[in-house]
């Protein structure tokens, strides 16, 4: 007897189903799924092999499963019919008639997980959006260029904006709505509302949507309109700026959750070396000492997190990012030459101690970030402490230690515990024990060990492993500054720099090791400048020449016109390129690129530098606040 057999194998493509007659049984190595039909009649076997198809699409996983990005694998078993961000989602939605929902976040994102498990999960949610929208699902890290456009949308229509990113865009490309995290009934009601407008109302909403735009999008350039002036003169208003957002009883800036707003503290320190503003000093200080011994440092391993959801920096949002690291140590590094504090200077190697020993991953770069929740889906509970468990694992007087120095033994303030924070100094806490300053901190240095070998063990974080070039590139740039303190840094700042060398091959620099990704501005930026900085530091003449090659390509790539192009490819339609660039979280790519280039020392980029810093926009006088790094770079060069 003749048998069909209907296999499915795995190809360069995706998965490939054929048919074959076979007389026996026999399985090839290949197949996946295999099923037989006793049947001889061509047109019976056609018939099944096309409801297999069917059938096998509609229940395998959607195209995130496996994906190199692990936000995006997280994904890959919701039963939302995701797709990748790109011109085969945007045509989909064209061909179909429609809208998109462009989700956005990231792996580190702990609402990101809460939406993913409560709606992206439930069948219920997943039949709506398969049957009425195209879903599209955005790493946030490997497209920020998307998420920065998104952000800005969702920031002017609703006020505010954040991760997870949920906006709803029409089959042309422009946004319509969109919000940040949602419960799941809330969610499903929009999806039904939506659905039915569009249905309706579709062209009224595509015409609101075209309009936002268009809107949108004349706001930002008569903000970016240029004239004649010199930034450098504007860089003399922004520590006055700056100390009017200041929190001086508690440091930081503002009065909601505190962000260590990086770029703004950095500039302030350097723009003070010159204006000597005593009041700038003491706000400085105090915000490095709450930042290194409150909710924001990790008091066992070292590191910061992304930021306190308070504004006393008592509790964190338990995520840690590559970025927030790799510049809190330069920061710490250059307070501590400015301020003569060694204790700043133990921080920043501290920090990283802390990125060599927790996140370094393959290659000898360093992943993206480390999870607010841990394997079991606590917030915060790799780092958090009962007191019952200190007392298996500690002696009375290492006990006594973490109820002095930490006050662990306070009620638990978190379901999984208490988060470490100082109580006191070192000094202090000398005094209360009895011993000597040196006594002290060698016993405080091997509590911290144990506890560490203790949570490595026993719990477990998950890690979003992408190499990305730009976050690693800043990273080299506090490894250059590190090296002259310590051997080890410099062994892997060398290392460090051997993998962006190797992202580079000639003409374009990769966005990530696991894919093809051509870089961005901010990737090209930040790896000249991170490639100089190495280079500079430790005589490397291999690392500066590719860092101004790399600075080379990116005016020519980016740089049109007098205008910064963040994204040539851009499938939104009507984006707005911008004459300077704001910080964000991290430094403009503007700055690190313009410092990079200075530091090559290279005429033509020179030229480059001086005609950029001639141009003076609106948003630079009405915001000089935003773009701190520029104006620090500019005053000082």
């Amino acid at each position: 007897m003749s048998f069909y057999i209907l296999y499915v194998c795995k190809g360069l493509g995706g998965y490939i189903y054929q048919t074959m007659q076979l007389e026996t049984h026999a399985i090839r190595n290949d197949m996946i799924e295999f099923t037989f039909y006793d049947f001889k009649d061509e047109n019976m076997k056609q018939l099944l092999t096309l409801l297999f198809i069917i059938s096998a699409f509609t229940t395998s996983a959607n195209q995130l499963k496996n994906h190199s990005s692990p936000y995006l694998a997280l994904h890959g078993n919701d039963p939302v019919n995701w797709m990748e961000w790109g011109k085969p989602a945007l045509d989909k939605a064209k061909k179909e008639n429609k809208l998109l929902l462009v989700s956005v976040g990231y792996f580190a994102c702990h609402w990101c997980h809460v939406m993913q498990r409560e709606s992206y999960s439930d069948k219920g949610i997943a039949s709506k959006l398969n049957k009425n929208y195209i879903s599209v699902k955005v790493d946030r890290e490997l497209n920020p260029v998307l998420d920065k456009r998104l952000i800005e949308f969702v920031q002017v229509t609703n006020g505010t904006a954040g991760w997870p990113l949920n906006v709803f865009i029409t089959p042309d490309g422009y946004p319509l709505v969109g919000a940040t995290y949602l419960p799941r009934n809330h969610f499903s009601n929009v999806l039904n509302q939506l659905d039915k407008k569009w249905k309706t109302e579709q062209p009224a909403l595509s015409k609101k949507a075209k309009e936002m735009s268009q809107t949108l999008v004349s706001m930002l350039e008569k903000q970016e309109r240029t004239v004649s002036g010199d930034i450098s003169q504007l860089a003399d208003k922004y520590v006055d700026e700056a100390m009017e957002y200041a929190d001086t009883l508690q440091g930081g800036f503002g009065q909601d959750r505190k962000f260590p707003q990086i770029p703004q503290l950095w500039a302030l320190l350097k723009l003070n070396k010159k204006q000597k503003d005593k009041e700038a000093d003491e706000f400085l200080n105090l915000t490095l000492q709450k930042m290194s011994q409150l909710g924001l440092h990790d008091e066992v391993a070292g590191g910061f997190y992304r930021y306190t959801i308070d504004p006393d920096w008592e509790t964190p949002h338990f995520e840690k990012m590559l970025y927030t690291n790799a510049l809190m140590t330069l920061l710490y590094f250059d307070a501590a030459d400015y301020y003569l504090n060694s204790n700043y200077r133990d921080i920043a190697l501290e920090t990283l101690y802390f990125l060599q020993n927790e996140m370094r991953g393959e290659k000898n770069a360093y992943i993206a970030s480390l999870s607010a929740v841990d394997s079991k889906n606590e917030e915060g509970g790799y780092y958090l402490w009962q007191q019952e468990e200190l007392k298996k694992i500690l002696t009375p007087e290492e006990l006594l230690v973490t109820t002095h120095f930490w006050g662990l033994n306070r009620a638990a303030e978190l379901p999984a515990g208490n988060l470490p924070r100082q109580k006191m100094s070192v000094n202090e806490l000398a005094s209360k024990l009895g011993l000597s300053y040196s006594e002290t901190s060698k016993k405080l240095k091997n509590l911290k060990f144990k506890l560490k070998q203790h949570r490595n063990k026993t719990r477990e974080i998950p890690r979003d492993i992408k190499l990305l070039s730009g976050m690693n590139g800043l990273t080299l740039a506090a490894f250059a500054r590190g090296s002259q303190y310590d051997t080890s840094i410099k062994s892997s700042g060398k290392d460090l720099s051997e993998f962006l060398i190797s992202l580079w091959d000639g003409k374009e620099l990769r966005r990530s090791a696991a894919n093809n990704m051509t870089g961005t501005f901010y990737d090209y930026a930040a790896v000249s400048w991170g490639l100089m900085k190495w280079g500079m530091a430790n005589k490397d003449d291999e690392a500066k020449k590719i860092g101004l090659e790399i600075a080379n390509v990116a005016w020519e790539k980016f740089y049109i016109n007098n205008l910064w192009i963040e994204d040539p490819d851009s499938l939104l339609p009507e984006g707005t390129n911008q004459a300077h660039l704001p910080d964000s979280a991290i430094i403009s790519a503007e700055a690190l690129l313009l410092e990079a280039s200075l530091l090559s020392k290279n005429k033509e980029l020179d030229k480059k530098i001086k005609h950029t810093l001639k141009m003076v926009t609106r948003s630079l006088e009405v915001d000089i606040f935003s773009y701190a790094s520029l104006l620090a770079l500019a005053h000082l060069n």
